[in-house]
């Protein structure tokens, strides 16, 4: 049959999502513990903490904000949400040995990174695309967490894949194509990765951006073209993964350029990933094997 053309590696799709998960939780324990998170976009907002710091701190708000120990607190905070997804990459490794103690934790994880999701859509002028972007990530733990219960129907788990798979390509398909300004970063990783300039660069996003947009369309409402739409998310989910690294890479700066953005790549499993999973229950769901 038709579906059977479409040849992958031998992983199965728990397998698959599993590996999304540990991905994503090691990328974010890396940048909370060495670098930083942005919770200080919501803790140093004046308009939102004002009130609470000074019912619970007792403290006016230059007070708060002119003492480095609550800036330093901040910091403790980010790296113990750090090793908290360590923990959790560990629970997504073991969830078959331990797995109502995973899944609460997964659960958890989840949760921690939907509010690091608030926080970037905040920070991000609340534009929508933002939030739709990080998608997959908040919801890669909990797919995980869910799929392993086994009481949870399948076709609920697809329908949750499906929705994250999609809102994460819009998110990114509305930025490519200038709906919101088009990040500096994108076209700088164009540009560096393909050799061609500002122009041409913003043209190319452009393209990519309405491709984006179409095939999270075509993931809701799968049609004749669902292999080509499957293989597409998949590639260019792994390709603008592994941009982070490749366009930066420097063998100058090695150890710079390994921990600065080999966990922009880890974060990012889920985008091509997921996509895998997704076509693989698919299969399944017909009682074929890809």
């Amino acid at each position: 049959m038709r579906y059977r053309t479409f040849q992958l590696f031998n992983f199965s799709s728990f397998q698959l999502l599993q590996t999304a998960a540990v991905g994503l939780l090691l990328g974010r324990a890396w940048q909370h513990i060495f670098w930083d998170a942005p919770y200080r976009e919501l803790l140093w907002d004046e308009y939102w903490m004002k009130d609470i710091v000074a019912q619970i701190l007792g403290l006016s708000w230059s007070e708060y904000v002119s003492n480095p120990l609550y800036d330093e607190r901040i910091q403790i905070f980010t790296q113990g949400i750090g090793w908290f997804y360590v923990i959790s990459a560990l629970a997504a490794v073991g969830i078959h040995w331990f797995p109502r103690l995973a899944r609460g934790i997964l659960n958890v994880s989840g949760c921690a990174l939907f509010l690091l999701a608030l926080i970037a859509w905040k920070e991000y002028s609340w534009q929508i695309g933002q939030l739709l972007e990080y998608s997959l990530q908040w919801a890669t733990p909990l797919l995980l967490a869910a799929s392993s219960k086994g009481s949870i129907p399948e076709k609920w788990i697809r329908y949750a894949t499906r929705t994250a798979i999609s809102a994460t390509f819009i998110g990114h398909g509305l930025y490519a194509i200038g709906y919101y300004p088009v990040p500096g970063n994108f076209i700088e990783m164009t540009m560096r990765s393909l050799g061609i300039a500002e122009d041409a660069a913003k043209m190319f996003l452009f393209s990519i951006g309405i491709l984006d947009i179409l095939a999270a369309l075509g993931v809701i409402w799968p049609g004749r073209f669902k292999t080509a739409i499957f293989a597409y998310l998949i590639l260019w989910g792994l390709l603008t993964s592994l941009a982070r690294v490749w366009s930066y890479f420097s063998i100058d700066f090695f150890e710079n350029w390994w921990q600065m953005w080999i966990h922009e790549l880890l974060i990012r499993f889920p985008h091509f990933l997921l996509p895998w999973f997704l076509w693989r229950k698919e299969l399944e769901s017909l009682g074929l094997k890809s």
